[in-house]
Formats: C-alpha cells, sequence, structure tokens
C-alpha cells in the first residue's frame, strides 16, 4: 500500500464514520454505537481492498463471502456497503424502521449479500466455517472472511468451529477478531480474558497475525498472508473509536445519542 493507497483509505474511514453518526437523525433508538465504530477499518479492509464481494463482475459463485458474526455491528456494515456504492443513501432514513431492510442486528437477505442471520452471538463462524468447507467441496475459488468480536468468544461455538476449521485445512478461510477489549457487561480482561490469543489460535491450528485494527497498511499486510492453514487476524481496537465520550467506555456498546451528544459527535468527525 502507497501512501496515495493509504490517504484513500483513511478517507474512507473518515467517511463511513460520518454515515453511522448521521443515521441518529433518523433513528431515536438505541444503537450499536461503540462495536460498529471499532471495525470500520476491519470491514473497509474486507470489502473495499481483501476481497471480490464489492466487485459487479464477479460470478456468484466465485464471489467471496463475508459474514459479520458480530451482528450488533449491522450499522457499520452498512455504512461500508454505502461508501463501497453496493447500497444507497435511503438506508441511512430507514435504519431500524418497521418494514425496513436495515435492522439493528444483521438478518440474512440474498440481496445485501448477507448470508446469515447473526443477532446471536456465535452463530456466524460456525455458519461461515461450513460454507468454507462447502466452498473446498465444490472446488469455488472463494475466500470466507468472518468478523467476530472479542466478548463474542466466550461462546463455545467460537471454538468448536476454530478446531473444526483447523482440522478440514480451511486455507480459504480468514478469521478477524475484533479485539476492542470491551463488551456489553465490562471489560474483557475481567470477564474472560483473550490476551493469549494468538498463542491459543496457534495452539488450535491456526496461523495467526496481530495487528493494529485502525492501522490500514498493517491490516492490508496481514490479509496478504500466506499459508495452508485457516488465518487468524487479531485486530487490537478502540470501542467507539472517533467519538471521544464513547472511546472505551462499554457502556456506549447499546445505548441512545441524544441532541447534545449528537452534536459534538458530528463535530470531532467532520459533519
Amino acid at each position: 500500500m502507497n501512501k496515495n493507497d493509504w490517504i484513500f483509505y483513511k478517507e474512507k474511514a473518515k467517511r463511513v464514520r460520518q454515515i453511522i453518526v448521521s443515521v441518529a437523525d433518523h433513528c431515536q433508538e438505541k444503537v450499536h454505537w461503540a462495536g460498529s465504530l471499532s471495525c470500520v477499518e476491519i470491514l473497509i479492509s474486507i470489502i473495499c481492498g481483501a476481497s471480490n464481494f464489492a466487485v459487479p463482475e464477479v460470478p456468484t459463485g466465485d464471489r467471496d463471502i463475508l459474514v459479520v458474526s458480530k451482528g450488533h455491528a449491522a450499522l457499520a456494515q452498512y455504512a461500508v456497503m454505502n461508501e463501497a456504492g453496493l447500497i444507497g443513501n435511503e438506508f441511512i432514513k430507514q435504519y431500524q424502521k418497521n418494514g425496513s431492510d436495515y435492522p439493528e442486528e444483521l438478518m440474512k437477505d440474498e440481496k445485501l449479500r448477507i448470508e446469515c442471520s447473526t443477532g446471536s452471538l456465535g452463530i456466524g463462524l460456525p455458519y461461515a466455517v461450513g460454507r468454507a468447507i462447502f466452498a473446498k467441496r465444490r472446488r469455488r475459488n472463494q475466500k470466507i472472511f468472518c468478523l467476530v468480536g472479542d466478548g463474542e468468544c466466550d461462546e463455545g461455538s467460537v471454538w468448536e468451529a476454530i478446531m473444526l476449521a483447523a482440522q478440514q485445512k480451511l486455507n480459504n478461510m480468514v478469521l478477524v477478531v475484533d479485539l476492542n477489549g470491551l463488551q456489553a457487561d465490562g471489560n474483557t480482561e475481567e470477564i474472560i480474558t483473550w490476551n493469549n490469543m494468538k498463542n491459543q489460535m496457534e495452539s488450535f491450528g491456526w496461523t495467526a497475525v496481530q495487528v493494529d485494527g485502525h492501522d490500514f497498511k498493517e491490516l492490508q499486510k496481514a490479509f496478504q498472508t500466506v499459508t495452508d492453514k485457516p488465518l487468524a487476524i487479531l485486530a487490537k481496537t478502540i470501542k467507539g473509536k472517533g467519538i471521544s465520550f464513547m472511546e472505551g467506555d462499554y457502556s456506549w456498546h447499546d445505548r441512545v445519542l441524544n441532541k447534545k451528544l449528537l452534536e459534538q459527535a458530528k463535530a470531532e468527525i467532520g459533519l
């Protein structure tokens, strides 16, 4: 990635955060703000760089698959897809509305390329592993990307899927863990710590790389890792990244953004 590419992706991240916050002009419900803001660079790197997910001319059977298992970050996926030209600006006004295509948590929708409903944590990775097995058996030229949260890794189903992926030698599988250190109930260090996740993933038979999840250069290098094993990218992030009063505060996992704080958030991200 050269300097111009780096500037290009940084501008995308800025616009995506602006899109995310602009939703609050039309939605006065609780929103998973902080967990969406922590994975912006990760999703941009996948959708707009590491995969062919957004390339229109790719046949369906060869298109890479993205499963956002931390389904509460639906807003981030919608915003990145909007920035990539995959969905229109109408989603900003329709988010969380009754009958909308854009619910608070991800719901399977083929036309939006959303593979799996992931409102309940621990579902997405087992599904993604199944898709990777299917792609291997059909000899499809696909990569399967899955994003999980670090709090989500408390779920046993995540580790069952990790074991199966290694046994099946799924080198078409890329798992990204959003290591923002916080979950709905508090600090992951105090609930179940994942400080040794790189060693844990490697002991389960994966290739594991740890990166700064807000650094596009590190993310791109990680996605280019050559391995004959499933690849885990452990991305250290900041929950609520970009908005000072949300950063590092687990209470913003799911909360209403009032008018006063909305104006501060807009100012901080350049809206």
